[in-house]
């Protein structure tokens, strides 16, 4: 424990060095996160398999306090990423376990007296020969409960996005789990009730029907919250996810968590050491397996046919059970072709952000295209033949007007900044999003980067032509990475960098607002470069707060733009250089479908030049990977449309009342004139009269 806590100390410091090589950090980041998960789940079986035993008058109270010491551990995980992690930091909770973890071995290796451990001068191949019968089984099982575990845990971060503390609570879920399978199968009653033979017969219908549970508990899961009036507080949304984590782990944990007290039982000639390898090789077997090849070639329905006959291969050997479990085993695979064909991955974390309370409240629903890449999920969504909306992974993204061939507000995203650009060599944008935001830089630059992590997008832009003719042009090159990673690894220095994540609600990107992406950007920008980022209303005020404090001193000048409810582009200059305004391309006219005049015009009217980027609270405090502050507040109170549904906080954040607003329109032709052109552009409504009073737009 000891040296792994020490590894976890130094990845962090050596990935900008380990990144540059994808294949050894591959290994190394699999071989930390596997070995760290393993570690903590065997802590219950293997503390209560030595109180059978041994007896527990032969357990030490060391031993005792050691185990109870790592439990609580495990406990207050969540606590710990909720209460302390933003302001101790990771490396601080990290030394201190460390520490700790020291102080219980030189504690232990004065006062213990048991005996030196002997390696079993018994070769591995040796007790693959003794053991046949039990550790090929053991295997299987093992590559199957990788697999399990991947689907899980895929499971609850797209159901559950954004989660900060995702983790935490799926290994608090398992550690919970296995104790209970070790509790019950440590007793004599539970080695009656499901010996090794049994349990092998029954393999195939244990897994398969752990797999329909799987797929089936989101669904229940989501029904019970549209049953529930939850509350809006993080409580509530504390619990409703620890629902989540527990209902999805608790049974499979249970079925895996009971394997060392059986094997145990059956055979106790095995030495530990190698179930534990024969486990932990099965797992990581397991876990590549899903990540890297049968998840993207067969498809999950043909993935678990194909394990279950194989379960069916090994496990049974009597006639009748043969019979019994190949029935039972048809049912759950028509259930599960059933249930997988019309399963969503995207249930979102919001109830009331989802596809389906979409259908369920808009009762105009004409059409949907659903697009899946890998394990996430776009719809498009036609209302009353007409209105087009996306939804992505349960989260409402963009609204497509009728008369419009791609999204207004994303395609100026990309172009806000291009006004600003000095030269138009190289172009980073870090989100593919509707793939609208490109356009302008693709249309612009000789060359232009697009990294995203999930590219389910590229498989819809057919649904958008226009769209898929820009990006997918010569000059631009989309890479499937992290967007950090790509900033930290990349040699090349752009000329405009632009991210297109609108906000760290989505997947935990709040990585993307740290200290060291923002150094990133910085880093890999020319002297004269520009940042264009979205800010989202939804953000608390103190998130708006620490975001402005995290780029003190890196992007000093800024201009806002609004661009639709709730959304805005801050267009930045590197260092100390100021903002300058070049001529608005001619390009970017074309692609809001207007002339250079009226772009000009719109382009004026919705800036709000020079903004005070300086935070309000000159004593917030960064958010940097160690101290992930915008991660702990997202997950504490998740920004969302929930209560008060005109909530903008940007605009309270920036006072952006006082520059447009009804009776100062009537005062002020240029503001009269701003206020005009702005609600066109939100509300689609032209104003005739000069004395007919502008719609108060926020």
């Amino acid at each position: 424990m000891f040296g792994l806590i020490l590894l976890l100390i130094g990845f962090d410091q050596a990935s900008s060095e380990l990144l540059a090589f994808p294949t050894m950090s591959l290994i190394f980041g699999f071989i930390l996160f596997f070995a760290i998960s393993f570690v903590s789940s065997l802590l219950l079986p293997l503390y209560f398999e030595e109180q059978r035993s041994r007896g527990l008058e032969e357990v030490s109270a060391f031993n005792k306090i050691y185990f109870y010491f790592h439990l609580l551990v495990v406990v207050v995980l969540v606590y710990m990423e909720l209460g302390i992690l933003h302001t101790w930091g990771l490396n601080k909770i990290l030394l201190s376990l460390c520490a700790m973890e020291w102080i219980w071995a030189m504690y232990w290796w004065k006062h213990s007296r048991t005996t030196a451990l002997v390696i079993p001068t018994s070769s591995f191949k040796e007790d693959l020969r003794h053991f046949p019968s039990l550790l090929l089984p053991l295997f299987t099982f093992s590559v199957v409960s990788g697999i399990i575990q991947s689907i899980l845990y895929r499971q609850i971060q797209n159901v559950l996005a954004p989660l900060a503390f995702h983790y935490s609570l799926y290994l608090a879920a398992l550690i919970l789990s296995w104790a209970m399978a070790s509790l019950w199968f440590r007793g004599k009653r539970g080695y009656e009730f499901l010996n090794w033979n049994s349990f092998k017969k029954h393999s195939a219908v244990l897994i398969l029907s752990l797999l329909v549970w799987s797929l089936s508990w989101p669904v229940f899961w989501a029904a019970i919250m549209e049953l529930i009036s939850w509350p809006d507080s993080a409580t509530a949304t504390f619990l409703q996810r620890s629902l989540f984590c527990v209902g999805l782990i608790l049974p499979t944990g249970f079925f895996f968590g009971s394997l060392l007290p059986l094997v145990k039982k059956e055979n106790n000639q095995i030495p530990l050491g190698t179930y534990l390898a024969v486990n932990c090789s099965g797992n990581a077997v397991g876990i590549l397996l899903f990540i890297s090849i049968l998840f993207e070639a067969t498809g999950i329905f043909q993935l678990w046919t194909l394990l279950g006959l194989l379960c069916l291969i090994f496990a049974n050997k009597e006639n009748k059970m043969r019979i019994l479990t190949a029935g039972v085993s048809v049912v759950l695979c028509t259930l599960t072709y059933f249930l997988v064909t019309d399963f969503s991955w995207a249930l979102g974390s919001y109830s009331h952000r989802n596809l389906t309370r979409w259908v369920k409240d808009s009762r105009s629903v004409t059409d949907v295209k659903v697009f899946k890449h890998n394990s996430s999920e776009v719809n498009f969504v036609e209302l009353d033949h007409s209105h087009k909306l996306m939804i992505m992974n349960g989260h409402h993204s963009i609204n497509l007007p009728s008369w419009r061939s791609y999204s207004p507000a994303d395609t100026f995203m990309g172009l806000t900044p291009l006004s600003y650009t000095n030269k138009h060599g190289n172009a980073l944008v870090i989100g593919l999003g509707t793939g609208t935001t490109v356009m302008g830089a693709a249309e612009l630059f000789s060359h232009v980067d697009v990294v995203d992590l999930d590219p389910t997008m590229l498989k819809v832009l057919d649904f958008m032509p226009l769209v898929a003719e820009k990006v997918k042009s010569k000059n631009v090159k989309f890479t499937e990475a992290d967007g950090l990673t790509f900033l930290r690894t990349q040699k090349r220095r752009y000329d405009l960098i632009i991210n297109n994540v609108p906000s760290p609600v989505y997947f935990a990107a709040a990585k993307l607002w740290s200290r060291e992406a923002l150094e990133g950007v910085y880093d890999s920008l020319e002297d004269d470069g520009i940042f264009a980022q979205w800010l989202d209303g939804e953000l608390s005020l103190e998130s708006v707060n620490i975001l402005l404090q995290t780029s003190q001193d890196l992007f000093k000048h800024c201009d806002m733009f609004y661009l639709q409810f709730n959304f805005y582009s801050l267009v930045c200059s590197k260092g100390d250089h100021p903002l300058t305004l070049h001529e608005h391309p001619s390009a970017a006219a074309n692609l809001m479908q207007t002339d250079t005049r009226s772009y000009a015009d719109f382009f004026e009217a919705l800036r709000f030049p020079a903004v005070n980027t300086t935070p309000q609270n000159p004593n917030a405090p960064m958010n940097t990977l160690d101290q992930p502050y915008m991660d702990v507040l997202v997950a504490q109170r998740p920004p969302g449309w929930v209560g008060d549904q005109t909530r903008d906080n940007i605009v309270q954040y920036f006072k952006l009342y006082e520059q447009v607003d009804q009776e100062a329109a009537l005062k002020s032709p240029a503001i009269d004139k701003k206020c005009r052109i702005f609600s066109n552009w939100i509300f689609h409504k032209e104003f005739k009269d000069k004395g007919e009073p502008c719609s108060r737009i926020f």
